[in-house]
């Protein structure tokens, strides 16, 4: 007489091919997908939900030409009162940036060795900020954009037309675009700066 837990074994090794479950989608995609958000913020209160979104591929990496300074590019959305902007290159760095009306900053980085996550997300008042932590850990009151650089790999077109732009506006649409094209929250204007900043 067969026992119902071997029966079990045996039905589970005829139907699934074996007694562990099937690799899931997300564990046989290959590293050409990074599995953070482009686009981070709460949705309640004016500094949380303010959008701030990476501007880089829907793969979520941003590419870094050899031989060439990594660049990133980051959307900000528009509000009644500004926040500094909290950048964390993970196990390396963070930043704290002045605040900024709604735009794009173009940001050039120290040379970068190795594939750095990064994020970002604004300072709210009450969050724990960057400041005296020795690990870069960056405490926020909503979840930040969080995305990969992966040096090697070529940057796309993107990048090199927003550095054309430095110090010049670019049309909101083409932003949009970028992030797939669905309404962007808030009240935007037609054309948005672009600040480009050396870190």
């Amino acid at each position: 007489m067969v026992k119902l837990p071997q029966a079990l074994l045996a039905l589970a090794l005829l139907v699934g091919g074996g007694p562990f479950p099937a690799p899931s989608q997300a564990q046989q995609a290959s590293s050409s997908q990074f599995p953070g958000r482009r686009v981070g913020g709460g949705t309640r209160g004016e500094c949380t939900s303010r959008l701030i979104a990476h501007l880089l591929p829907a793969s979520n990496i941003q590419g870094v030409a050899q031989g060439k300074a990594p660049r990133i590019a980051l959307l900000e959305g528009p509000a009644a009162q500004t926040y500094p902007l909290l950048l964390n290159l993970q196990g390396l760095r963070s930043y704290q940036l002045e605040p900024m009306a709604a735009g794009v900053r173009l940001l050039t980085l120290p040379p970068l060795a190795s594939e750095t996550r990064w994020e970002s997300s604004f300072l709210c008042p009450g969050a724990a900020g960057a400041s005296g932590d020795p690990l870069g850990f960056v405490t926020t009151a909503s979840p930040p954009a969080l995305s990969l650089i992966r040096p090697g790999q070529p940057a796309g077109p993107l990048l090199d037309r927003l550095a054309a732009s430095c110090g010049a506006t670019v049309p909101t649409a083409e932003l949009r675009a970028v992030l797939g094209g669905d309404p962007l929250p808030g009240d935007w204007p037609e054309q948005l700066p672009v600040r480009c900043q050396q870190l």
